[in-house]
């Protein structure tokens, strides 16, 4: 027979068990919704601001190595979106495509740089060496897709190899076209010049009045 205390016991129990539950739930329902933000912020917009489409630079790359770049700047200059699309190329590590029985066609770093700096400089660490300086840069090896934000967040002066610059700083060299986008592997080099398209060169007038 069940009396009032007990009754009491049971219902204080029943609800510290399922504040325990829900106090472990919610580290995982924070971390789910920071994954839904994270996802809308890489939603693009059919047309893009800016687009490249690469061509080989050094010899020794893959005939059929290949990328195009797209990118989407905010309507003030501070945030630039920015997907890449690797194709025939390898964004495991693992050499799937050897060449001439010794070159590998793996991707060891991608990096935005400007033409209009000495030395053409990167910009933009985005992936592998020397350094993923963007918090916000996803990688889809299986698809071949580099994507994420450049923002004045992912400023990193520390790095010799090539730091990430103020992307509010060069506003101005990315609409007059002199941003490109760089894929390394190894000694071959694919290089792509970010154009402005009509929506960008609107934006860019834009931002310059």
């Amino acid at each position: 027979m069940q009396t009032k205390t007990n009754v009491l016991v049971f219902s204080l129990a029943a609800i510290l068990s399922l504040s325990v539950v829900a106090m472990g739930e919610l580290p995982q329902a924070v971390a789910d919704k920071d994954h839904d933000n994270e996802d809308k912020k890489l939603k693009f917009k059919k047309k893009a601001d800016f687009t490249a489409d690469c061509y080989q630079v050094n010899l020794g790359m893959g005939t059929n190595w290949d990328c195009k770049a797209s990118f989407w700047l905010d309507k003030n200059g501070e945030n630039l979106k920015y997907k890449i699309q690797i194709d025939n190329m390898d964004l495991t590590g693992y050499q799937t495509i050897p060449h001439e029985g010794t070159d590998s066609d793996n991707v060891t770093g991608v990096h935005l740089h400007d033409a209009a700096l000495d030395g053409m400089p990167h910009v933009l660490n985005i992936w592998k060496a020397p350094i993923e300086d963007d918090a916000q840069m996803r990688v889809i090896p299986a698809l071949g897709i580099i994507q994420g934000i450049y923002d004045d967040g992912d400023v990193n002066p520390h790095n010799d190899h090539g730091p990430t610059l103020p992307l509010t700083d060069k506003i101005d060299d990315l609409c007059d076209g002199k941003f490109f986008v760089m894929v390394h592997n190894g000694p071959g080099v694919l290089k792509g010049d970010a154009i402005p398209t009509k929506q960008g060169e609107k934006l860019c007038k834009k931002l310059s009045s």
